[in-house]
């Protein structure tokens, strides 16, 4: 039994290979932020750590610290829903492409309407992402300074 896929078919598999490799570039994107996610909660619980050892040591600046990782845990987090959610709105979009090449319907607008809806949640994880990002340089460049402050101070 020899297996020939049609034309028809094959037109329908080259179209849902470019979501296919967003999706993969979407998946590539959730792991770094799922990365700085683990170092941001390793900070926090050396923090937490460091409360319970040592409670004089918490002072106004470490408190400061303590509240950009919550924004910077926060920032990421939503980075994760929104590429999660476009990954998941172009698998649906991959899903209507086919049921378009297979009968005779046209959902051409309702396939547009989920890629540009897919795109939105895409843009949405990225600004997310590059505020998190932000965050962090910004709060590196305070410590970077306490560092440079406490080495004159010598």
């Amino acid at each position: 039994m020899e297996f020939i896929l049609s034309p028809n078919a094959v037109d329908i598999i080259q179209l849902a290979l470019a979501p296919i490799f967003l999706i993969v570039g979407i998946g590539t994107l959730v792991n770094v932020a799922t990365g700085r996610v683990g170092r941001v909660i390793d900070r926090a619980r050396w923090f937490e750590a460091l409360g319970r050892q040592q409670p004089s040591c918490i002072d106004g600046e470490v408190r400061l610290e303590i509240r950009i990782l919550n924004k910077r845990l926060r920032l990421a987090n939503w980075s994760i829903n929104f590429l999660i959610a476009s990954a998941l709105v172009i698998c649906f979009d991959i899903i209507l492409l086919m049921i378009n090449g297979l009968i005779s319907t046209s959902l051409d607008t309702i396939i547009l309407a989920t890629f540009m809806s897919s795109i939105v949640l895409l843009t949405g994880g990225l600004i997310a992402f590059f505020f998190e990002v932000s965050l962090a340089t910004a709060s590196l460049k305070i410590n970077v300074s306490k560092v440079q402050k406490l080495t004159k101070n010598k």
